[in-house]
């Protein structure tokens, strides 16, 4: 069965004693979980972040609700903490802008129709060619359930036959070019974790636990899984890796799950 992982705060890394921990975001909801990321970050991890994206001085500081539950504000120490650095991740050269990093979160592309920018897949050619270039191993990237092998999304669940309709018409550009993101990532040498979230509401507070499916077609999660539960997780894989070179659905606890 699956288990359902409480969250703690996170001691410094060995991986990170002397390096940068890297943060990668765009627009839409995979996006919001980047901003979360930040969040997650500066509560378990005491180096320098940096931070890249279109524009993280307005979508991390001049935006407070992050399209999720609560405020979010980041202090003015917390901010001495924060190397915020605009980039188009598709187009720039991203080699120096990954100099002295030791690990790697993205969060690109987007799995709403309408919405958000569709940068997945040459924002991720783009960060796994230059993470080799600076020689960076690890890499944790948040895609969506439903993704490659993950096909069909939350077949045990009835929002996945709503979700399956979207990706398969109005989301079927954003689902495909996250499809090939992964597909870069796999086909990389990079000590990788792809992380697979369902929910996202923006109305589900975080509860500091997550669930990771063990096996598609025998264990269930729920629906109900925050933003910043799913950031926290990706964090704590950052720092303290337990997958590699794999790819898991996260959720919420499926027993205690309400929808």
């Amino acid at each position: 069965e699956s288990t359902c992982y409480q969250y703690s705060v996170i001691i410094m890394s060995d991986l990170l004693a002397t390096k940068i921990l890297c943060i990668f975001y765009s627009s839409g909801g995979i996006g919001d979980v980047g901003r979360h990321v930040v969040r997650a970050a500066l509560d378990a991890f005491d180096g320098k972040i940096r931070v890249l994206s279109k524009d993280p001085q307005k979508t991390l500081l001049e935006e407070s609700n992050w399209k999720s539950y609560g405020e979010h504000k980041i202090s003015e120490e917390e901010l001495k903490r924060l190397d915020l650095q605009k980039i188009d991740v598709e187009k720039d050269d991203l080699t120096p802008h990954l100099e002295n990093v030791g690990v790697v979160i993205s969060a690109l592309g987007n799995r709403q129709p309408f919405f958000g920018e569709n940068v997945a897949q040459q924002g991720t050619n783009n960060i796994v060619k230059c993470m080799k270039d600076q020689k960076v191993d690890r890499l944790v990237s948040v895609t969506s359930t439903g993704c490659n092998e993950d096909w069909p999304p939350l077949q045990w669940h009835w929002t996945g036959k709503v979700f399956k309709w979207v990706l398969r018409t109005v989301g079927r550009k954003g689902l495909r070019d996250l499809n090939r993101a992964e597909e870069s990532i796999f086909a990389s040498d990079l000590n990788y974790l792809i992380v697979r979230p369902v929910g996202l509401g923006e109305d589900v507070a975080p509860k500091g636990e997550w669930v990771i499916q063990k096996d598609k077609y025998k264990d269930k999660v729920g629906v109900e899984l925050s933003k910043l539960d799913c950031a926290r997780f990706c964090v704590k894989e950052a720092l303290t890796p337990t997958y590699e070179k794999k790819a898991v659905v996260i959720g919420s606890d499926w027993e205690t799950s309400t929808l």
